[in-house]
């Protein structure tokens, strides 16, 4: 039963440029995996399951599902699968956990299907079912464009210690209301992105005052515990605390793994609920 690792991501940067004709908005952001991961295993059958260590998330509209389905349709095939998902990444908090799901789904489901699909194939299913998931064909570190559906590899990030922290605020079509919050004075040209990118290319430190997120501009105006949430990891030691994609997950970003470990001890005993995860090249592949 082939089992794969769909690792989480923190968005190192995210501008939002402006708002397209066809109503969607053009980004520009740097994407990193991070080894908090879900765990899927894939099983040949006559139909098409899911079942999963959280039994809500068993649904039709599961982003597993989803692309199990789609990836029928494109191939003209009637395989079934019973696929298992174990649930670590939280739901609904801006780090990837279902769009990364989709992508272990399609890059393992095409040689259980015995497909011979090219990787342009999976990446143009991959963004008919939301702009993550092409990243998450490839992990590691990428600056994604368009819809964030347009991926440029990046050089790997040198290891870096993650401090996340998932407040208890649950976000109704979260993402939609995220941008429907942004006015134009809050869009962005994308120099600090590429700026960024230009810094990870030439192997240099990233700076403090490169990680920003145009999302966190409303998200903290308008959502009031999370800014206590946030301003509570500042208080417990945080020098900088950045919102993961829309939220409303938090991060700190470190270089040593003591002074990381030390602030995941403090929050742990405030009783957040709160992860110390690295930076990795997180590429999906089977398990051995």
């Amino acid at each position: 039963m082939p089992t794969w690792r769909a690792y989480a991501k923190i968005n190192l940067c995210l501008e939002v440029l402006g708002r397209r004709r066809d109503g969607y908005h053009d980004v520009l952001t740097i994407l990193q995996t991070v080894d908090l991961y879900d765990t899927l295993a894939f099983e040949p059958a006559d139909e098409l399951t899911l079942t999963c260590s959280d039994p809500r998330l068993s649904g039709e509209d599961n982003l597993v599902l989803r692309a199990a389905r789609l990836l029928q349709r494109a191939a003209g095939v009637e395989h079934g699968a019973a696929i298992h998902l174990e649930k670590r990444i939280p739901v609904g908090a801006g780090l990837g956990g279902g769009s990364s799901d989709a992508a272990v789904t399609l890059l393992a489901l095409s040689p259980l299907w015995g497909l011979h699909m090219t990787r342009s194939n999976l990446e143009n299913l991959a963004a008919a079912l939301g702009a993550d998931v092409p990243f998450f064909l490839y992990g590691g570190t990428a600056l994604a464009e368009g819809r964030g559906d347009r991926i440029t590899p990046l050089p790997l990030l040198p290891e870096h210690w993650v401090v996340l922290v998932r407040p208890a605020l649950e976000i109704p079509d979260k993402t939609s209301l995220m941008y429907a919050w942004l006015t134009p004075r809050e869009y962005t040209s994308g120099l600090v992105t590429r700026s960024m990118a230009r810094a990870i290319r030439e192997g240099q430190e990233i700076r403090p005052g490169l990680i920003f997120n145009t999302f966190e501009w409303v998200a903290f105006r308008n959502l009031d515990l999370l800014d206590v949430v946030r301003q509570r990891v500042v208080e417990a030691g945080a020098d900088h605390v950045r919102l993961c994609g829309a939220g409303p997950a938090l991060y700190a970003l470190y270089r040593e793994e003591s002074a990381a470990r030390a602030l995941y001890e403090r929050l742990q005993a405030e009783g957040l609920e709160t992860y110390l995860v690295r930076t990795i090249e997180g590429k999906p592949v089977p398990l051995p």
